[in-house]
């Protein structure tokens, strides 16, 4: 009997054994090829009118291969075709381990592509792709995206750092949240417009400057909007997640005010075919610079005129931008159908595959409410505690 416990316990020390001899089909973490980026351009080739521009990063042992002398650590590869699967799979022929694009952290999309094909279709790859995650970013370039991803930033890889931008938005308005693959074809699939950040190579270092607008009539590119209409879309969206509000009191001194949060709710009204909506903006914050210098900056009476400088500022910038967004480009990106939706579902149904024309034909009221908690460290009298 002591026999057969010893050798059901020598049996079960060796299957133990074999399941942790690890997996049998497993690879070298150096020799894969990890695809950080997509960057997608219009071709000058008829025949092949898509560019693709792949980004790996370099492992060491990659990197010694792939003579990275300027210290980059990523090698770009550029293809043209017909199709973007047929570019993927053509990197085989120029890397010489396997790529994978479940790494995948940002896809560059120039104007020019985006302005002839529909942007679904650039993405229809990815969508189909069950190892391609839909989390990749997706920003629009005025430049070639080639070159947005050929930027060498020290000791970076340029869509990881693009990609990174994102997890500032609580420091500006100007930033939107990240936009993602799976983000946007939500939206297009479900016939709404897209908004997409835009990124610019400034010198030897890329930046967010604005965003692109993607009309839903036909999922093309229709126009830009600049940094300020960004803040205006935040404030409207109520997506933005904090940031600076900078004003000027009536003597044109600048007065910056901090959001702690904020709050937005668009009230629409449909009564016989007259589209309106009532927007409340509601904010809470401090005051963290002011270069009027008043000895008054802790009085009741200063703190309701500043409060009532930064509710017209605000209505300016969200009046601005959707004078843009109705009269210019006729797209709803403030996702105004939302509420619209919710409170007139059996409408909206109907009016869906034209709401991009009953938006631009709405009018839109506004009523801001700022409030300011908080003056900064400072006393009454202006001096410094």
């Amino acid at each position: 009997m002591a026999s057969k416990r010893v050798v059901r316990k020598l049996s079960l020390c060796m299957i133990l054994l074999l399941c942790l001899s690890g997996c049998w089909d497993s690879s070298d973490i150096e020799d894969i090829s990890f695809a950080m980026g997509f960057g997608i351009d219009a071709s000058d080739d008829e025949q092949e009118p898509i560019q693709l521009t792949t980004q790996v990063a370099l492992t060491k042992k990659q990197g010694e291969q792939a003579t990275a002398q300027q210290g980059k650590l990523f090698q770009n590869v550029t293809l043209k075709a017909n199709s973007i699967h047929e570019m993927v799979r053509g990197l085989s022929l120029q890397l010489p381990y396997p790529i994978l694009t479940d790494h995948l952290e940002t896809v560059v999309i120039n104007q020019d592509i985006v302005t002839d094909y529909d942007l679904f279709i650039l993405l229809d790859e990815l969508l189909r792709d069950n190892i391609t995650r839909l989390s990749p970013s997706v920003v629009i370039s005025a430049q070639q995206a080639s070159d947005i991803l050929a930027t060498n930033i020290d000791g970076e890889i340029t869509s990881d750092y693009i990609s990174a931008f994102f997890t500032n938005e609580t420091s500006t308005m100007k930033i939107l949240p990240k936009v993602r693959v799976g983000d946007v074809t939500a939206n297009l699939i479900s016939g709404t417009s897209v908004i997409l950040p835009k990124i610019t190579k400034d010198k030897k270092t890329v930046k967010l400057d604005g965003a692109g607008i993607i009309r839903a009539k036909d999922n093309k590119l229709t126009g830009f909007l600049t940094d300020k209409e960004v803040e205006g879309v935040n404030w409207l969206t109520g997506e933005g997640a904090g940031g600076l509000l900078n004003f000027r009191d009536e003597k044109g001194n600048t007065i910056i005010y901090e959001i702690q949060h904020y709050k937005t709710k668009s009230n629409p009204h449909y009564k016989n075919g007259k589209l309106t909506f009532d927007v409340q903006i509601t904010a809470q914050g401090w005051i963290t610079e002011d270069w009027s210098l008043t000895s008054n900056n802790l009085s009741e009476k200063y703190v309701d005129k500043l409060e009532r400088l930064a509710a017209e500022e605000v209505v300016k910038i969200v009046e601005g931008t959707m004078k843009k967004l109705q009269q210019d480009y006729k797209t709803d990106v403030v996702k105004f159908y939302d509420s619209f939706r919710i409170a007139y579902p059996r409408d909206y149904q109907k009016m869906q595959k034209d709401w991009d024309n009953y938006f631009a034909d709405a009018d839109v009221k506004y009523d801001v409410k700022i409030k300011i908690v908080n003056t900064g460290d400072l006393v009454k009298e202006g001096k410094p505690k």
